[in-house]
C-alpha cells in the first residue's frame, strides 16, 4: 500500500532496527526527498532487491559519489529499467513458432485457462516474459547506467541466468524462443504486465510435460477476480515441439512485480492540465456553492422518510420483521454480492443487516447502543441503527450503509496530504469518542456499550464468554490468563501493566476495511461497531496494529500519526496477541 513518509520513529517492524544500516539510510533518504507515489516506487528498488543491503548502498553511492545524481535522476533510470524488463506482446512472431505456443497451451490463456478464440472475444496475445532485445537496448549497454542499476536489483546470479539465455539465442541461427513466451488473454496479460500478477516461487519438481506454481497477487487488484489462480499448472500439450515458459524469467518478472505495479500507480496518479480544480471558473463556483444547499435539503428528506419508516416498521410483529430479515438474507448475496462476511448482507436502500445465532443478540443489542450513543454525542460519521431483534433462534441488526470505500483499497492511490487529511479527522473522531460517558450503571469500566460483556477479535474468550471487568487491573489479568511467561516476559510486561490508564469509549476494530474513505480520500464513514466498549485507553492504537502489521504506510503515516504515544503499551501487546489464540 505504499513506502510512508514517516519512517523515524515509526513502531512498524518492517523497517531496519539497525539505524546504522545502508537499507535504513537509503529509505530515509527517499522518504525525506520524494512525496508518494514516487517514494513508493523508488522504495521499491530497496525493499524487494535480491540483497537489499548491497541496493542500499549501490542506491548511496550513485547519490553522493564523483558522478553524483539526484534522487530524482535516481527514480527517472529506475523507471526507465522498469519499462523496459516489462512483458511485452509480440506482434510479428513467426507463424510457426505461433503455431508451437498454440499447441503447447492448448489454445488457452495460461493463468485463466480460458479457450482463447472468437467466439468469445478473448483474443489470444503470445506474450514475452521479458523482452528478448532488452540487452540489445542502447540504453541497456554493459557497465552503463540502467545496466548497473539491473545488477545491483537482482544481483550476480540471476544476470548471468539472463546472459545465458541471451548467449544461446546468438549462438543458434534460429533459436528456441517458445521458453520465453506465453499464451494470454488480454485481461490476463495487462495483469501480468503490470506487475498485478506473478509466479512467486519457482516449480518444485517441473518436468518436460507441466510445471506448478504459486501465485502472488498484489494489493492492485482485487483478489476475488484471481482467487481461483492461487496455484497455476503449465502444461505442454506438444512436447519435443515446444518448451515451457522459463522459470528463471518467470523469477525475475516476480521481483519485478511490485515495482511495475507501482509504476502504474505512478502513471495513474500523474496530475493533468485539464483537471477541473485547473479550470474553476466564477460560474462554476456560483453552481457549486448552490450545491450543498441542495444536497442538504435532499438529506434531509431521506433522513425524515428513514425516521418515519423507522418508527412503523419497529411497530410491525417481531415474527413478521423476523420473516422479512430471513428472506432478504437469502436473496441479498444474489443482489449485491459477498460483503466479505457470512454475516453482514447489503439489503436495497442503502442497509446493511447482521444475522446470527441468538447466540448474538446481546451483541447486536450492543452494537445498536453503541451506535445511538455515537450519533448522540458526536459528530462521527457512523450507521444508523434501525431495529434490533431476536426472534426463536436467530438475531438481526438493521442498520445504515455509509458511501465509500475501504481505505485500505485506496491507500496506494491516496497522496500524502490527503493521507494526513485522514490523520486529522481521525485526531478529531476519536477525541469525540473518548468523551462518551459511561452511564450503564452496571458497575463495570470495562464492557460493552450496554454494561455488559466485551467482544473482541483480539481476545477469543469474549466470543465465548461474558467478559467485563470492574478495572484495568482485572481486564490485564485475562490479557496474561494461561500465556506460558517467563521471568523476562513478566519484567516487560509489568511497567505497562502497572500504569493506569483512562477508560474511554473506543470503536476497537479501526481496520483498513473499516475506515471508509471517497474518491478524494476524505472519511465518508467509519462502519462495524461490534467491538465498541469502554476500554483502556491505548487499545484503539494497538487493536489498530493488530493484524495490519505488515502495511508500512497505514502504521507510520496513519496510526503512529494519530497515536504519538503508547509505543511500550503496543510492544506488550504485541507480545501477549502472539502467544494467544484469537478464537
Amino acid at each position: 500500500m505504499g513506502s510512508p513518509h514517516h519512517i523515524a520513529g515509526s513502531a512498524s517492524r518492517l523497517f531496519p532496527e539497525d539505524k546504522a544500516s545502508a537499507e535504513y539510510k537509503a529509505l530515509s533518504v527517499i522518504a525525506e526527498t520524494l512525496a508518494h507515489p514516487q517514494r513508493t516506487l523508488l522504495s521499491a528498488f530497496i525493499q524487494h532487491a535480491v540483497d537489499r543491503e548491497f541496493a542500499s548502498r549501490f542506491f548511496l553511492d550513485e547519490i553522493s559519489g564523483q558522478k553524483k545524481a539526484t534522487v530524482s535522476e535516481f527514480l527517472v533510470d529506475w523507471a526507465s529499467l522498469l519499462r523496459k524488463v516489462r512483458p511485452v506482446a509480440s506482434k510479428d512472431l513467426e507463424e510457426s513458432l505461433r503455431r508451437q505456443i498454440w499447441r503447447r497451451d492448448g489454445g488457452q490463456c495460461c493463468i485463466s485457462k480460458v479457450q482463447l478464440g472468437k467466439d468469445n472475444n478473448e483474443y489470444p496475445l503470445f506474450v514475452y516474459v521479458l523482452s528478448p532485445l532488452l540487452f540489445h537496448d542502447g540504453d541497456m549497454a554493459q557497465n552503463g547506467r540502467l545496466y548497473n542499476i539491473l545488477a545491483a536489483y537482482i544481483g550476480e546470479l540471476q544476470l548471468q541466468n539472463l546472459g545465458s539465455l541471451e548467449d544461446r539465442n546468438i549462438a543458434s541461427s534460429r533459436p528456441d524462443l517458445s521458453d520465453q513466451l506465453m499464451l494470454l488473454s488480454p485481461r490476463m496479460y495487462e495483469h501480468f504486465a503490470n506487475g498485478r500478477l506473478s509466479f512467486e516461487s519457482r516449480p518444485l519438481e517441473p518436468t518436460k510435460d507441466s510445471a506448478q506454481y504459486f501465485m502472488k497477487v498484489n494489493d492492485f487488484i482485487p483478489v476475488n477476480q484471481v482467487e481461483h489462480f492461487r496455484f497455476i499448472t503449465l502444461e505442454n500439450k506438444a512436447v519435443g515441439l515446444a518448451s515451457l515458459p522459463n522459470a528463471q524469467l518467470f523469477e525475475v518478472h516476480h521481483r519485478f512485480a511490485d515495482a511495475l505495479a507501482w509504476l502504474e500507480v505512478l502513471e495513474h496518479m500523474k496530475p493533468t492540465h485539464h483537471s477541473p480544480h485547473n479550470l474553476k471558473t466564477p460560474t462554476m463556483a456560483r453552481s457549486s456553492a448552490e450545491v450543498p444547499s441542495k444536497k442538504s435539503w435532499i438529506q434531509w428528506y431521506i433522513q425524515t422518510v428513514t425516521q418515519i419508516f423507522q418508527s412503523l416498521w419497529i411497530h410491525t410483529p417481531v415474527f413478521f420483521r423476523a420473516f422479512a430479515y430471513k428472506r432478504l438474507a437469502s436473496i441479498a448475496t444474489r443482489l449485491y454480492g459477498y460483503t466479505g462476511s457470512e454475516r453482514i448482507h447489503r439489503l436495497p436502500f442503502n442497509l446493511y443487516l447482521r444475522v446470527g445465532s441468538s447466540h448474538w443478540a446481546s451483541k447486536h443489542q450492543a452494537e445498536f447502543e453503541s451506535l445511538r450513543l455515537v450519533e448522540k454525542h458526536t459528530q462521527v460519521p457512523a450507521p444508523r441503527g434501525i431495529d434490533a431483534i431476536q426472534y426463536s433462534d436467530s438475531s438481526f441488526l438493521l442498520m445504515t450503509g455509509l458511501s465509500g470505500k475501504g481505505i485500505g483499497l485506496m491507500l496506494a492511490t491516496m497522496t500524502d496530504e490527503q493521507v494526513d487529511a485522514v490523520v486529522q479527522d481521525l485526531k478529531g473522531y476519536i477525541a469525540e469518542l473518548r468523551h462518551i460517558p459511561n452511564k450503564t450503571g452496571s458497575g463495570f469500566q470495562i464492557c460493552n456499550a450496554l454494561g455488559g460483556g466485551i467482544l473482541d477479535w483480539r481476545i477469543g474468550d469474549s466470543q465465548r464468554k461474558e467478559l467485563r471487568f470492574q478495572d484495568e487491573t482485572a481486564f490485564n489479568k485475562c490479557l496474561t490468563h494461561d500465556l506460558p511467561l517467563n521471568e523476562d516476559a513478566w519484567k516487560q510486561i509489568s511497567r505497562p501493566h502497572s500504569a493506569r490508564h483512562d477508560i474511554v469509549f473506543t470503536h476497537a476494530d479501526l481496520n483498513l476495511r473499516n475506515i471508509l474513505v471517497d474518491r478524494n480520500g476524505k472519511i465518508s464513514g467509519i462502519v462495524d461497531w461490534e467491538c465498541a466498549g469502554w476500554f483502556p485507553e491505548y487499545w484503539e492504537y494497538s487493536k489498530m496494529h493488530f493484524t495490519v502489521r505488515h502495511t508500512a504506510r497505514w502504521i507510520a503515516d496513519v496510526v503512529d500519526q494519530v497515536f504519538p504515544g503508547y509505543r511500550d503499551e503496543l510492544y506488550v501487546e504485541d507480545m501477549l496477541s502472539s502467544m494467544a489464540p484469537s478464537w
